[in-house]
């Protein structure tokens, strides 16, 4: 739990620290992906360190290019 605190207060700093000088600069698309970024990797840190499993995205290249490959090598059979 404590944990949990500590990377939500790290990532309000990081926030806190880019969020105005790209406003300054009028970067709205880059603060929404910035924004989008940030939240994502604060969540899949706050789930390792939960110890909640994350699937890794291998497993879903793997899923979605074994049948290409099983057609690519029975063509070439």
């Amino acid at each position: 739990m404590i944990m949990t605190i500590f990377i939500l207060i790290i990532s309000a700093g990081i926030a806190f620290v880019f969020i105005p000088k790209l406003k300054e600069n009028k970067e709205t698309k880059t603060i929404v992906i910035f924004s989008i970024f940030l939240l994502i990797g604060a969540a899949l840190n706050i789930a390792v360190s939960l110890r909640i499993k994350i699937p890794s995205p291998l497993d879903l290249i793997t899923f979605i290019f074994s049948p290409i490959k099983d057609l690519i090598v029975s063509l070439t059979k």
